[in-house]
């Protein structure tokens, strides 16, 4: 061995429990593994784009179903409510009151005035309505009657309002008829001095004509019960002094009156 050559470096002792870092792992048991994780989860709106969510399907599959319950519960209520309309109708046949002016009479007509002053109208008359009840299974009941008077005018200067006269209220039984009487009075009612001197001239050749609306409700009776009463206009065509004259003198019939329903039904 040279004398020249360095001497050889101690081997340093490792500590134990040392391992390189390039060493293999040892073999000691390994770690158990972690649970499996779990996937991210979205919203339920986008989970299916454009697909609503099931509950809200839900709510509205039962309000379809409500909605079709009901529909069907509203059909069968109006089957029903029409048959036994139709049922009724049958049955009972009902027609529509008759009404007719019986007897009309002027006690008092008089135009005063004089030439280019005010003319007045003083007159008392006394009407007589017949209302008829043709139904033969049901009666009829009438609240008050309110009969407005008027003089037709033959021109266009319009018809004179004479008066207004009211009448009680009555029930009529199946087939009857009741006669309704009316008294108007008009006292120093202003005129035009043309339109005075027409009335008086045709009061005087029984030609002076009267128009008659009367205002009420009807109802139906059946088996002691009445039915709510609907209101109804009955408008009576003008009738002359002569023609009620000649009426009351031979028992014949004067025109009937027609039916207005519920203001705009106009029943002849």
């Amino acid at each position: 061995m040279p004398e020249n050559s360095a001497p050889a470096k101690p081997m340093l002792q490792k500590p134990p429990g040392f391992r390189e870092s390039s060493a293999p792992p040892s073999s000691a048991a390994p770690r158990p593994p972690g649970p499996p994780r779990k996937p991210p989860q979205l919203p339920r709106t986008l989970r299916y784009p454009g697909k609503p969510p099931a509950r809200r399907r839900r709510a509205r599959a039962c309000c379809c179903r409500l909605c079709c319950w009901l529909s069907l519960i509203l059909i069968a209520i109006a089957f029903l409510v029409a048959v036994t309309g139709a049922l009724a109708y049958l049955w009972f046949q009902p027609r529509l009151p008759l009404f007719r002016i019986q007897s009309l009479r002027v006690s008092r007509f008089n135009v005063s005035g004089s030439d280019g002053g005010p003319f007045f109208l003083d007159a008392s008359m006394a009407m007589t309505i017949q209302a008829g009840n043709p139904n033969g299974k049901m009666g009829l009941t009438y609240s008050d009657l309110e009969a407005d008077v008027s003089i037709a005018a033959d021109d266009d200067d319009g018809d004179v309002d004479m008066g207004t006269a009211v009448a009680l209220g009555f029930a009529q039984g199946k087939k009857n008829s009741t006669a309704v009487k009316f008294a108007v009075v008009a006292k120093r009612l202003g005129v035009d001095e043309a339109v005075g001197k027409r009335m008086a001239a045709m009061y005087a050749s029984k030609e002076l004509r009267f128009r008659v609306e009367v205002k009420t409700k009807v109802g139906v009776s059946v088996g002691g019960k009445s039915t709510g009463r609907v209101p109804i206009r009955v408008e009576c065509g003008a009738v002359s002094l002569k023609q009620a004259a000649r009426g009351s003198a031979t028992d014949s019939v004067l025109p009937h009156c027609h039916i207005n329903l519920l203001r705009w039904i106009n029943l002849h």
